[in-house]
């Protein structure tokens, strides 16, 4: 983490943190973030003991990543498994760019004052149509920094949960006429028909969606950086309710 008061904070990728604090900050026991890590979402560092062997532990973008997953299985009610695959298969740097922007808007001094995990226009959404198509809901101009997109398509489909528990990725790059053309060179002109079908229908889906579940993913992240660094997150439905 940057030391100067004031400055933008960054994922720390030297910090390591144990069993105990990624549990705190992102609310998953151990058996669920090992199920992360099967699936690629997260990935732990062995860390040597002073009398002899390791200790497992996580550096703070993975913690951060592992808070992603533990509010799309609560909020969509998918199992850890399911989470993890759609974490795991969506673009290399996606989540590493989330949780950047996410956090970049703290700062040392701030973030130790206010425990309520305050929105801002900057934050990126995760959305899940009729119960079946995950999206990522991103600012316009986010759309200027991701690869392979369509400047000002704010709406990128990632996938879809099959019938057999797992996650099927569904590339946003089928949105570009060159994204589809390096999908096709990938699987061929008969695979491509059906994958650019599915692609139609989810964006059809995403527009008449009969239901739409929303997760503010860049809240839960600043929310799991706060209680990683051992201060208090709370939301502004928590005091509700407690009213």
């Amino acid at each position: 983490m940057t030391g100067t008061p004031g400055a933008p904070l960054e994922p720390s990728d030297t910090a390591a943190y144990g069993d105990t604090e990624i549990e705190t900050a992102s609310g998953l026991p151990v058996p669920s973030l090992r199920a992360l890590q099967a699936a690629g979402a997260i990935r732990a560092q062995k860390e040597p003991k002073t009398h002899g062997g390791f200790r497992r532990s996580w550096t703070e973008p993975e913690v951060l990543k592992a808070a992603i997953g533990a509010a799309i299985s609560e909020h969509f009610a998918w199992n850890i498994r399911i989470s993890g695959e759609a974490l795991a298969k969506t673009r290399p740097g996606t989540w590493d760019a989330l949780i950047t922007v996410a956090i970049a808007d703290l700062d040392q001094g701030a973030s130790r004052k206010a425990s309520f995990i305050t929105a801002s226009e900057h934050d990126w959404y995760l959305d899940l149509i009729d119960r079946k198509f995950l999206f990522l809901r991103v600012p316009r101009v986010a759309t200027a920094l991701l690869p392979d997109t369509n400047f000002g398509q704010t709406d990128l489909p990632l996938g879809f949960a099959t019938s057999k528990d797992s996650f099927q990725l569904l590339p946003w790059s089928l949105g570009t006429k060159a994204g589809r053309a390096q999908v096709q060179k990938l699987v061929g002109e008969a695979a491509m028909e059906s994958i650019l079908l599915t692609y139609k229908l989810a964006m059809a889906a995403h527009g008449n969606f009969l239901s739409r579940a929303s997760i503010n993913a860049s809240i839960q992240v600043r929310a799991a950086w706060r209680r990683l660094h051992g201060l208090e997150a709370r939301f502004v439905q928590e005091f509700i309710r407690s009213r």
